[in-house]
C-alpha cells in the first residue's frame, strides 16, 4: 500500500475491499474473467452475464445502518451476523431473504438462483412477480410502477399488496387480496402470480440472533 496513492483508498486495500464485496453474482464473473479467462478470453463472460449480475446484485442490497457511513449501502454477503464493509457496522434486527422460483413444468418448481433481500418500505416490481417481464430498457411505464412494498409493522415484516391479483400465501393457503398485507415469516411461501412466468418465493430469515 506504500506505492499506492491516497486517491486509490480506501479501494486498493484488498485485504480491507476484497472483490467479494461485490456479492456472490459479480464475483463468480471476476474469477471466470480474470482467472479461468485471463488467457483464455472465449471463457470471459459476455456483455449481458455482467448486466444480468450487475441486476441481480442490486437486488442483494441493503441500507446500512450508520447514518454516516460513506457508502450508505452495501451488498448481503448471505453471512449469518452481517455486517457492512465499510464502517463495520451490523446489522440489527432479522432480514427476510426471498429465494426466486420458477414453475419448470406444471406442479415443479426450480430455483431462479435469484435473492431479493427486504429492506424497510422496499417495492415489489413486476421483473420480480413474473420471469417474463425482463427488467431493461424495454420496461413500459406500467412496468416500472411498484405492485406491493415490503415493510417492518408492529414488529414483524410484511409485504402489502398494491396491484397482484393473485397473491396467495401458500403456507396459510390463503389469498391475499389487494390492499391487505400477508406477514413475513422464515419459511413462507408465497405465490406471486399465476399466471404464465408467475413466480413462488420462498422465505429465510437471516440474522434471527441480532
Amino acid at each position: 500500500l506504500a506505492q499506492v496513492s491516497k486517491w486509490a483508498l480506501p479501494w486498493a486495500d484488498v485485504d480491507r475491499m476484497p472483490y467479494t464485496i461485490t456479492g456472490p453474482y459479480l464475483k463468480a464473473l471476476f474469477d471466470q474473467a480474470f482467472v479461468t479467462g485471463l488467457h483464455h478470453p472465449l471463457q470471459r463472460p459476455n456483455a449481458d452475464s455482467w448486466e444480468q449480475a450487475l441486476l441481480k446484485t442490486t437486488d442483494l442490497m441493503q441500507p446500512c445502518a450508520n447514518k454516516s457511513c460513506e457508502q450508505k449501502w452495501f451488498v448481503f454477503d448471505n453471512t449469518a451476523s452481517p455486517r457492512c464493509p465499510f464502517c463495520g457496522t451490523p446489522v440489527q434486527g432479522t432480514l427476510p431473504v426471498l429465494d426466486l422460483y420458477y414453475e419448470f413444468k406444471p406442479t415443479v418448481w426450480k430455483p431462479e438462483h435469484h435473492r431479493l433481500m427486504v429492506y424497510h418500505n422496499q417495492y415489489l416490481f413486476q421483473w420480480h412477480v413474473n420471469r417474463n417481464v425482463v427488467r431493461n430498457e424495454k420496461l413500459t411505464a406500467a412496468q416500472k410502477v411498484p405492485v406491493g412494498y415490503f415493510t417492518f409493522h408492529q414488529g414483524r415484516w410484511v409485504l402489502v399488496n398494491q396491484k397482484l391479483s393473485s397473491l396467495k400465501d401458500l403456507t396459510e393457503d390463503k389469498e391475499v387480496p389487494v390492499g391487505t398485507m400477508v406477514d413475513i415469516t422464515d419459511g413462507k411461501k408465497l405465490l406471486l402470480a399465476n399466471e404464465e412466468g408467475g413466480r413462488v418465493v420462498v422465505v429465510t430469515m437471516a440474522n434471527k440472533g441480532n
